[in-house]
């Protein structure tokens, strides 16, 4: 089902996957940290990754770049959108991987959250992402301009008109492996009640870019965070202290949860049905092999 608040427009995505360095795709170049690729506003992420509070809040052309998905963005025109060839690249990459978990950090940081500490966490890693969240916080982290507010409304408006009714697609967990189960988790931060005032109310524009972060992690590989993200997202919504709508957290639930090819505004994205019926496939002849070795 095709989605009328969402637009591809040719050239936005490679069909053919080629070594050349002109041919990678440019989110795998944006992303790549020996390339380290501009967007079409001359930003890297290295820039994004410095930016304060502020500036995440009140800018609105960022978080597509940061968190592509297959599907287009009425917000962003330029906005990268991940094709069988992208999502390959991440899922073999760890390089990849490691710079998108950055990104995810990043926002975790502006919301109020951090990544719990494991026991043996590789420490060259908790370093690096330390290291891109020491960027300078204004002393107030909600002032925005008017622009800024006009395109919140736009935002919200299509939270309201797609976010409607229960979902019968989805699948009644995000997998057989929890968070708690892997060792990772994601908690509150020492200035979450300041974060939070930003975005943990019944509407807000946020609640689309944490619907966008959901999906991206999953379908680019990180799907041991997006669960985290998702129970911490959720422990948020059963606090009585705030009012996120269920239409929000069921948006959040659709995007977590519903197969990776029906997104949670029920576009269908037919390679990703593809893909999931080779996996799929992949698993059910494993499981057969396995039944003969018995």
């Amino acid at each position: 089902m095709s989605s009328p608040k969402r637009f591809k427009f040719p050239g936005m995505t490679s069909t053919k996957p080629s070594d050349s360095p002109s041919k990678v795709p440019f989110i795998v170049r944006f992303y790549d940290g020996e390339i380290q690729a501009k967007d079409a506003h001359g930003r890297t992420q290295e820039d994004m990754l410095a930016w304060s509070w502020d500036i995440l809040e009140r800018k609105h052309n960022y978080i597509q770049m940061l968190f592509p998905l297959p599907e287009g963005s009425p917000y962003n025109w330029e906005a990268p959108i991940i094709d069988r060839e992208i999502m390959d690249a991440f899922r073999s990459r760890h390089d990849l991987q490691g710079r998108l978990r950055l990104s995810f950090e990043k926002m975790l940081d502006f919301y109020g959250f951090q990544v719990a500490p494991q026991a043996g966490k590789d420490e060259t890693t908790k370093e690096e992402s330390e290291a891109h969240n020491d960027s300078k916080k204004p002393a107030s982290s909600t002032v925005e301009s008017s622009t800024a507010t006009e395109a919140k409304k736009d935002e919200v408006a299509e939270i309201k008109d797609n976010n409607t009714g229960t979902d019968d697609n989805k699948s009644t967990s995000p997998s057989n492996a929890s968070p708690a189960q892997s060792g990772y988790s994601i908690v509150r931060a020492a200035h979450w009640r300041i974060s939070f005032r930003n975005w943990a109310v019944r509407f807000d524009h946020n609640h689309l870019r944490i619907t966008r972060i959901l999906r991206c992690l999953r379908i680019l590989g990180l799907q041991t965070e997006c669960e985290a993200f998702f129970k911490v997202l959720k422990d948020v919504f059963d606090d009585p202290s705030f009012n996120i709508s269920e239409r929000t957290m069921n948006y959040w639930t659709r995007a977590v949860t519903r197969p990776l090819y029906i997104a949670p505004d029920d576009e269908r994205i037919e390679w990703l049905k593809k893909w999931e019926e080779e996996q799929e496939d992949a698993a059910k002849a494993g499981n057969e092999e396995q039944a003969k070795e018995l």
